[in-house]
């Protein structure tokens, strides 16, 4: 078996080489016909080599990925997203802050709690630049549960609702093992009109305005949580605060190039038929 694995190493140099083109035509066929005829000296080939061999594997995945991403953001650049930003909607931040994130993701996603406390970082350092747009990517019946308890809550206060927000990342596991009778009790405990929020919870708007975020995070071809959308460019995962400082960098210099239309004006235009819940 050591005699053939030397062969057909001197055949795959040849072929790789290039200086033995006409020899390599020569000899393909009947490389191919060994290898039907005998199989497990590629096998072994490539367990001899498979340290080698993981690393091509890696790297190919690695040049895929990379190849995928210039793919994504050049298609971006042409067609930027825009997100509809209806009145109404809780963020955080300045209501007249020149570059909205906006956020789509899912209370019971471990990224997304990091990615939350990103947003505060952003935030802390950049008060007068941007505000945060909350979004759901709920994508189970819990996950849509929490998203309704939020957005209901923000309808009394929308402190409550950030109050929400904070406690469910801060404790995801405990929450998620609790389940829907969990989710209650920390909405109890924030001190809502009970009546109210009971009502609130039932509203077809609240249902509607979480399946059509998800819907539209779909729409985006977004795969995971959480994503973020600046200045019609995506940021996919939690990524290092000072990656989310570049692209609002960039959308504010882009909304200066533009006259002064900022990514939140442009995006108010595109939701003529939005209305607010009340």
């Amino acid at each position: 078996m050591g005699k053939w694995s030397s062969i057909i190493t001197v055949v795959l140099v040849l072929v790789l080489s290039g200086g033995a083109a006409r020899a390599a035509q020569n000899m393909e066929e009947e490389v191919r016909e060994l290898l039907k005829k005998h199989p497990e000296i590629l096998i072994e080939a490539l367990r001899k080599e498979k340290d080698t061999l993981l690393g091509l594997l890696e790297e190919a995945a690695r040049e895929r990925q990379q190849a995928e991403e210039a793919r994504r953001l050049e298609e971006e650049r042409k067609n930027p997203l825009k997100p509809v930003l209806e009145p109404g909607r809780l963020a955080l931040g300045k209501a007249e802050a020149p570059v909205p994130v906006v956020e789509y993701s899912d209370f019971f996603c471990h990224y997304c709690a990091a990615g939350a406390g990103v947003m505060k970082e952003l935030l802390a350092r950049h008060p007068d630049d941007v505000r945060v747009v909350f979004k759901h990517f709920a994508t189970d019946p819990l996950s849509r549960k929490a998203a309704l308890y939020f957005e209901a809550l923000g309808m009394q206060k929308p402190d409550m609702a950030w109050a929400f927000y904070d406690r469910v990342f801060a404790d995801q596991e405990k929450t998620a093992a609790g389940g829907e009778a969990a989710l209650r009790e920390l909405a109890l405990s924030l001190g809502p009109d009970v009546k109210r929020l009971d009502a609130d919870l039932a509203r077809p708007e609240l249902d509607q305005r979480v399946k059509r975020d998800t819907e539209e995070a779909r729409g985006f071809k977004f795969r995971g949580t959480p994503t973020f959308v600046v200045g019609g460019m995506s940021i996919r995962g939690a990524a290092p605060v000072e990656v989310f400082e570049d692209a609002v960098r960039r959308a504010k210099e882009a909304g200066k190039a533009s006259g002064g239309k900022d990514a939140a004006s442009e995006a108010k235009k595109e939701c003529t038929d939005c209305r607010e819940i009340k």
